[in-house]
């Protein structure tokens, strides 16, 4: 009687297994990164890896969402370079902190901020292949709140 057993408890485990092999390399790169994007927050280190996450994850992201990844990936590491000219940390822009700055640094971190912005529609696409392919729910990447 126990090797019946034994069989059907490693049936069992294949199966669990074979399932789990089935993920996609997509939803697997979205698991990896997912805490970089539902903990997003107005933070350097923060935008730093939501960019790099957005990058991985476009590698393996299905050809109908992967150029929503690259222009949300864009936006993010244009406010970073923006950031980094300028010589503020986002944090002291987004928390009300009087910061003097050039005229052409204030413009380019308003265009990169108003750039992101811009990428909403693109941000919940991501949001919404997520759930479609790999049913997980995350936060539209980059928003806090959602």
């Amino acid at each position: 009687m126990r090797r019946p057993a034994a069989v059907c408890l490693s049936a069992l485990v294949a199966t669990t297994l074979l399932s789990a092999c089935g993920t996609s390399s997509y939803c697997a790169a979205v698991e990896q990164h997912r805490t970089a994007i539902d903990d997003a927050t107005l933070t350097t280190a923060s935008f730093t890896a939501l960019g790099e996450a957005l990058r991985a994850i476009e590698k393996e992201a299905p050809s109908d969402v992967r150029d929503d990844y690259t222009a949300v990936a864009d936006a993010v590491e244009q406010l970073l370079a923006a950031e980094a000219v300028a010589e503020v940390p986002i944090e002291e822009l987004t928390h009300g902190d009087v910061v003097d700055l050039s005229e052409d640094d204030t413009a380019a971190l308003r265009s990169a901020y108003q750039e992101f912005n811009d990428t909403a529609t693109h941000r919940r696409a991501i949001a919404d292949s997520v759930q479609d392919s790999c049913d997980l729910t995350l936060k539209t990447p980059g928003e806090q709140g959602q």
